[in-house]
């Protein structure tokens, strides 16, 4: 087979071609809406018991090489509302918890399996601080917040709607398979192991990064954001929800995170094609002298 020297330079474009493809880390949701690099979870419009304040209507999530991105979007401020029948007086943002193990969020709360991220630092949370926590198990505050002792207890009241936790979990019994029909909403980090700090986030840096509630007209009163280190994250499928305190609201959003691949691995990539089109070389190189003798 004669190997032309154009042949030669197309092996070594698609070797340095699939080292840039591995190296360029970009989020592949599993579910979700997709839009300007961002991951979408639009919530219902009209499910927020207790007005405006209590309403989600969305949230984002976005994965670079180095971070991950958080924005919500709804009626309620970072640092909660007065409240009278709250037992601090004040309700606001549960913490965001992520699942990746495959299992309910019961099964892996049970089982310490949760990631959570304490983001609002006036809400009930056990955690001690804002932060990224490992190890989690979820705990109820929704009681003690004048709120709902379930989702049963919650939709029994009337707030079933299309989209009741958003776009990925879009009805009551997707919610109940979930979370479970008639067990205590749990919104807040019980227990967990601190692994690293976040970043809050101006409405002019989500802008910039290229968040758009926009598009989808779910542009709430309050818009909360927030970054972190990729690397305090597993990867692979996930959920990601997060309730208000009180439990009138909450939002859940699917998608995947990226294995980011070892440096090792991509240079070993890069020579592997060198490799390959080096061998290419010098076969052409023989055959050459071969028809020469």
């Amino acid at each position: 087979m004669k190997f032309t020297t154009t042949k030669i330079r197309t092996l070594l474009g698609i070797a340095a071609a699939s080292v840039c493809l591995i190296s360029a880390t970009g989020q592949q949701a599993s579910a979700g809406q997709l839009y300007n690099g961002w991951n979408y979870g639009i919530d219902a419009f009209n499910d927020g018991s207790g007005g405006a304040n209590y309403e989600i209507k969305g949230m984002a999530i976005k994965e670079t090489d180095d971070s991950i991105f958080v924005a919500l979007t709804g009626g309620m401020p970072l640092n909660g509302v007065a409240n009278s029948g709250a037992a601090d007086g004040n309700i606001g943002w549960g913490d965001l918890f992520f699942n990746f193990s495959g299992t309910n969020f019961q099964t892996a709360s049970s089982t310490n399996s949760l990631f959570g991220i304490r983001f609002a630092g006036t809400n009930d949370s056990n955690a001690a601080t804002t932060g990224v926590y490992s190890n989690v198990s979820a705990t109820s505050v929704a009681l003690a917040n004048h709120g709902y002792s379930s989702l049963n207890h919650y939709y029994g009241n009337g707030w079933e709607k299309a989209n009741t936790q958003g776009t990925d979990l879009a009805n009551k019994q997707a919610a109940y398979d979930y979370f479970g029909q008639y067990n205590a909403i749990q919104n807040v980090i019980g227990s967990g192991t601190k692994v690293g700090d976040i970043t809050m986030l101006t409405t002019s840096a989500l802008t910039a990064a290229g968040l758009n509630f926009g598009h989808f007209s779910a542009v709430g009163t309050q818009t909360i954001g927030f970054q972190f280190n990729r690397s305090l994250l597993g990867s692979g499928d996930y959920m990601a929800n997060v309730f208000v305190e009180c439990g009138n609201d909450g939002v859940a959003l699917a998608g995947n995170l990226a294995q980011v691949p070892e440096p090792s691995g991509i240079v070993g990539l890069g020579l592997l094609g060198l490799t390959a089109a080096g061998s290419m070389l010098r076969k052409r190189r023989l055959a050459s002298v071969n028809i020469a003798e």
